[in-house]
């Protein structure tokens, strides 16, 4: 017989973050990149929710090759907000790679958000283009020719540095 776990706090975590780098994101994008509000907020949705079922799903996926120890000390740290560090490994290692392994998921949401960013402009590009009225419906959408990785960068530090603060403090509390 199946036990079946809900991580209830897992769950709203992530709905707490994605609020915030949706919010976050979204203001960049709007002063940086010179988009409506509403269009700002609706892309910093899209390519939020995009990284976010793409991180999920990854991590599914890689989670049954790791080893045992490290798959039980995930899970127990999703699940439980408990992460108990091996005695046998120094602390200096297991720093190092937590360090390194949040800089590769900050890249790597990027490289996601940035494709992911392109690839909705250039759908928002052809339904422009197959619309028979296109002054009403140039005038709901502003046209965006060309991104900026600087911005989405700058838009996705931004939100991962808040994001990253705001897990310290819970921690501490």
């Amino acid at each position: 017989m199946f036990i079946v776990v809900l991580p209830l706090r897992a769950i709203m975590f992530q709905i707490l973050f994605l609020s915030i780098a949706i919010a976050v994101e979204s203001f960049v994008l709007e002063k940086r990149l010179g988009l409506s509000r509403r269009v700002s907020l609706e892309y910093a949705t899209s390519i939020n929710l995009f990284s976010t079922i793409f991180g999920w799903l990854t991590f599914f996926f890689m989670e049954p090759f790791l080893p045992q120890l490290l798959r039980k000390e995930l899970i127990n740290f999703i699940l439980f907000d408990n992460f108990v560090f091996p005695q046998s490994l120094p602390s200096t290692s297991i720093y190092f790679n937590i360090i390194l392994l949040a800089i590769l998921v900050f890249l790597l949401s990027f490289f996601i958000e940035l494709f992911s960013l392109n690839l909705l402009i250039k759908l928002n590009n052809i339904l422009k283009s197959n619309v028979s009225n296109k002054a009403d419906f140039q005038s709901q959408i502003t046209k965006v020719k060309v991104i900026e990785p600087n911005s989405l960068f700058l838009a996705n530090a931004y939100s991962q540095s808040l994001i990253l603060l705001l897990c310290f403090f819970i921690q501490i509390l």
